[in-house]
């Protein structure tokens, strides 16, 4: 997703062991794609960090609420929306095999 013009790569994972790549991260890994590759948006830093370091961290945890914030209000409605439409298709699906397994008994 883009946000101020910077292009982020927000992914949500559920596991039911422990995912090493996101402890301390509840589930969602956030990447951000720069000039030379995609990285890992850093929101950490360390009490021995330069204030810019640490000014940076803070901006990009806001950055973070933001982007995980925007997927949750929207997972829910593009994914129920696609679920509907499945089970719709799926439904149709059924009900041409039921009419064809009733004309032929």
């Amino acid at each position: 997703m883009l946000y101020k013009g910077r292009r982020f790569f927000v992914n949500f994972t559920e596991s039911d062991g422990q995912t090493l790549a996101l402890c301390n991260r509840d589930r969602w890994q956030i990447h951000e794609e720069t000039e030379k590759s995609v990285e890992e948006l850093n929101a950490y830093a360390f009490n021995n960090s330069s204030s810019e370091e640490q000014e940076q961290a803070e901006e990009n945890a806001k950055i973070i609420d933001k982007l995980i914030g925007f997927c949750i209000r929207n997972f829910y409605n593009r994914f129920m929306q696609e679920v509907k439409q499945e089970l719709e298709e799926q439904s149709q699906r059924l009900e041409v095999l039921n009419t064809a397994t009733v004309r032929c008994i």
